[in-house]
């Protein structure tokens, strides 16, 4: 194997700044969604053709080396891992075969995973920096003797911590929590108390804890990088301000939880929102994305219905014209006493706040929702009755009958449009012509035409009862906004192509699916 020192024949740049640039652009083409990166994910969507990873385990008697003393095993030259370059392989990637090099990646699967993580992405640095063609090797492994190596060594370094934690994702994470750099420029401190993290929070976060969790690295890491941060901040600063910005932009997949129920907490919540505690939380990770939970109107109401996603009804109406399903949900709030007495059975005063449907307590006053007492602990995710989770989008439901004014056209039994007794009956069939609801509270309320159910009592509709209105899970627009909801669990992937000198060229985006639909009862978005 070609181990000759090519370095007289051009000099290598193993600068800082190409490590910072090179992880920025890798995120930027691979499509990151969030923090901390998933580096098996990352390489099976986009390098799945080029880059394999195989742990030490696996490593037979096929990969031992020669050497000028007999045969020597690379995992004694490499406690962590190493990267060996195979030339000139021909690469099938679906349009067409590609000749490029490929690279197997070793490491130590029995390390910590953290120092795993950062053992991979060290390794790609190798490979993106261009360091094999560079320095004119195809294995990485016992090579700490050259001094030509080292200085590659400490940039694959710069290259895997810029990578996993960027510095202005970093420095995001730390200013949402009131952190701010000091004069001497090594050390954080919370000044911003009116910080959007820190409200209702109860405690002040350890920034070391936060980007431990965050990035999902070593404590020491995690504090070098805070040492660090602000020198590299203005490495960052000399990148196109499109792709600062964009690493800037990466979300978390981290949070605070609450310790009792592992709730996501609300910001401007004083009270969990599933078990009525407050100021109990804990910064974690549970392994998946949050499930986006819908807002509020001004006036309390759903952004749109938590059942079937419709979100057109009146200000005043409490239930879905197309479900009959609840649009409010109000806490159950008491003067002069506490949660606790209210929720022994106490005198109930209802609707002093109105929660999101995913709370079963009210994260202003601590008391039990309305659809927590319904459904109970931990089930307010889920439809009643189904195995479905409540929408995550909205949409309008089409008129089934055409109207004028909120007075219909024609009769909807048989097409009439001659009408008696001041157009409230069809002359022709005597169908009543005003739809409203069939009263099951003793009392008839005056319904729009289209409504399927009544907005003041959730009863059916007199047109709903008579078929003329179509049930809306058979509605083409329900159909689609299932098929909407499931394009969020996608995302697009690009698989790029890797040069022999580490540059890389985007070949083609697809959309893959991204997580499982089905999500813990931890993972609760507050």
């Amino acid at each position: 194997m070609e181990t000759v020192i090519l370095m007289s024949a051009y000099k290598a740049d193993f600068h800082r700044e190409k490590a910072v640039r090179t992880s920025a652009e890798l995120l930027r083409d691979s499509g990151i969604a969030f923090f901390p990166l998933d580096i098996r994910r990352l390489l099976k969507n986009s390098f799945s053709h080029q880059i394999k990873l195989i742990p030490y385990k696996e490593l037979g008697e096929i990969s031992l080396k020669e050497s000028a003393d007999g045969i020597t095993d690379p995992r004694t030259l490499s406690k962590d891992g190493f990267c060996m370059r195979v030339r000139d392989v021909l690469i099938d990637l679906g349009s067409g075969p590609v000749t490029s090099n490929i690279w197997n990646i070793y490491y130590n699967e029995s390390s910590l995973q953290e120092r795993i993580r950062f053992t991979l992405l060290h390794e790609l640095g190798h490979v993106f920096l261009g360091h094999h063609q560079l320095l004119g090797m195809d294995s990485t492994a016992g090579m700490e003797s050259m001094p030509e190596y080292r200085e590659a060594d400490n940039q694959a370094d710069q290259f895997s911590i810029n990578a996993l934690a960027p510095a202005p994702a970093v420095a995001r994470l730390l200013r949402e929590h009131g952190f701010t750099c000091m004069k001497n420029g090594l050390e954080w401190r919370i000044t911003n108390r009116n910080a959007p993290f820190l409200q209702n929070l109860g405690l002040d976060p350890d920034p070391v804890q936060l980007i431990m969790t965050a990035f999902q690295i070593s404590r020491a890491a995690a504090a070098a990088r805070l040492r660090e941060l602000n020198s590299e901040l203005q490495i960052w600063q000399q990148l196109d301000p499109e792709l600062y910005a964009c690493i800037e932009g990466i979300g978390h997949r981290s949070g605070w939880y609450c310790w009792v129920c592992s709730t996501r907490r609300r910001t401007a919540s004083a009270y969990c929102p599933g078990c009525g505690k407050g100021w109990s939380y804990e910064y974690k990770d549970f392994g998946r994305p949050s499930r986006p939970v819908m807002g509020l109107r001004k006036n309390g109401q759903f952004e749109f219905c938590s059942v079937c996603g419709n979100s057109s009804y009146t200000e005043d109406a409490a239930y879905c014209p197309v479900c009959g399903s609840l649009v409010i949900n109000e806490c159950e709030n008491a003067h002069y006493t506490d949660g606790d007495f209210i929720r022994s059975g106490m005198y109930v005063v209802r609707g002093t706040h109105r929660c999101r449907p995913t709370d079963i307590y009210c994260g202003k006053c601590g008391v039990l929702t309305a659809f927590g007492a319904q459904h109970g602990p931990r089930k307010n995710l889920w439809l009643p009755q189904s195995q479905e989770r409540c929408r995550t989008k909205g949409t309008l439901y089409p008129q089934s009958i055409e109207t004028k004014n909120g007075r219909l056209l024609a009769c909807p039994s048989c097409g009439g449009t001659r009408t008696i007794r001041d157009g409230r009956y069809c002359a022709e069939c005597m169908q009543p012509m005003e739809n409203s609801c069939t009263g099951g509270s003793g009392s008839q309320h005056a319904c729009d035409p289209n409504d399927r159910y009544c907005t003041v009592c959730g009863q059916p509709t007199l047109f709903q009862k008579a078929g003329f209105l179509p049930d809306y899970t058979s509605t083409e627009t329900y159909r689609m906004l299932r098929d909407a909801e499931a394009g969020d669990y996608t995302r697009s992937t690009v698989q790029i192509l890797i040069m022999p000198d580490g540059t890389t060229q985007l070949l083609k985006q697809e959309a893959n699916e991204w997580q499982a639909s089905e999500s813990s009862p931890q993972e609760r978005q507050g």
